[in-house]
């Protein structure tokens, strides 16, 4: 495992930028990578090899969904995502930022995506032009990690590399959304509150 430190440094943060896009682009690669709300295992969207070992990593079920961290709305559209109605304002309200929104996808199914408001992310995808699968950094049942020491601790297989920002102060997961229907529902209460949804929603 590779350990890299963000520090303020645009110049630092280009090069750690660079080097996790190049590990990404190995098939297999699984990162530790901090966003706005808590640290996250990433791979490649396409990658399933590195799906498999996520799950390993976690000791998870390997039924249960990845969310889809994408760098823009057009981008997850691109990869199959339908924002219709209150999916699409309930998006272009509140992303970037600590939300997870479940849209339908044109496979018949549905996908939970979250749009980090994290400068380093937002940058790397974009750079890798295509979504990660992310899921939060820890042991299945665990809370998740809010510093990388946190996440590194118990694991019995680590990550490629580990991006360390330092503690993440906010330490509350994403607000989870359901709306593949109408009315949407909160799946998981967070920073976003249902009164701003049901707000931004009401708006023409």
């Amino acid at each position: 495992m590779k350990k890299l430190s963000l520090n303020n440094s645009s110049a630092d943060e280009s090069r750690i930028t660079r080097e996790c896009a190049g590990m990404l682009n190995r098939r297999g690669a699984v990162l530790l990578l901090p966003t706005e709300t808590v640290y996250g295992f990433m791979c490649r969207w396409d990658d399933s090899e590195a799906r498999d070992l996520i799950f390993k990593m976690k000791k998870r079920c390997c039924e249960k969904p990845f969310q889809m961290l994408a760098s823009s709305i057009g981008q997850a559209e691109e990869e199959g995502l339908i924002f219709d109605g209150e999916a699409r304002k309930i998006a272009e309200k509140f992303f970037p930022g600590p939300l997870t929104l479940v849209v339908k996808n044109r496979n018949g199914g549905t996908t939970g995506l979250r749009i980090p408001n994290h400068p380093f992310m937002l940058k790397l995808m974009e750079k890798i032009d295509s979504p990660l699968a992310a899921t939060s950094a820890n042991i299945s049942g665990e809370p998740a990690a809010l510093a990388v020491e946190d996440a590194l601790r118990n694991l019995e297989i680590l990550p490629d590399i580990t991006v360390d920002s330092g503690r993440i102060e906010a330490g509350t997961a994403s607000t989870v959304v359901d709306a593949s229907s109408s009315p949407f529902r909160i799946l998981r209460p967070g920073p976003i509150k249902e009164e701003e949804i049901r707000k931004a929603v009401s708006n023409d």
